[in-house]
């Protein structure tokens, strides 16, 4: 249709490509560790913890390469590395109730 609206270079009508999709996907994966991390025991918290810390790592990433910004990408791996070290100095605090 010549008087239609015009498309992105891509074809589709929406921004979503898998890398989005699957970032979404992955973003349900953080409910039922919540959930844990919330009413859970002890030990089933801290590893809650750190599977949020390692989900949150690799939706940042998607994100980063689905909208195509590879500036981006310096802030998941950045925090990789910090939220690795502050899950040890989380369970060095807590050692003493493990």
């Amino acid at each position: 249709m010549p008087g239609g609206p015009a498309r992105p270079e891509g074809g589709r009508g929406s921004g979503m490509n898998g890398f989005v999709i699957a970032a979404v996907a992955m973003l349900a994966a953080v409910v039922p560790c919540g959930i844990v991390l919330w009413r859970g025991q002890l030990m089933a918290a801290v590893v809650a913890y750190e599977a949020i810390s390692s989900i949150v790592v690799m939706v940042l990433v998607l994100l980063a390469e689905g909208f195509r910004r590879p500036a981006e990408f310096e802030l998941p791996v950045l925090l990789a590395v910090l939220l690795f070290g502050s899950g040890l100095v989380f369970v060095r605090f807590l050692e003493r109730w493990l």
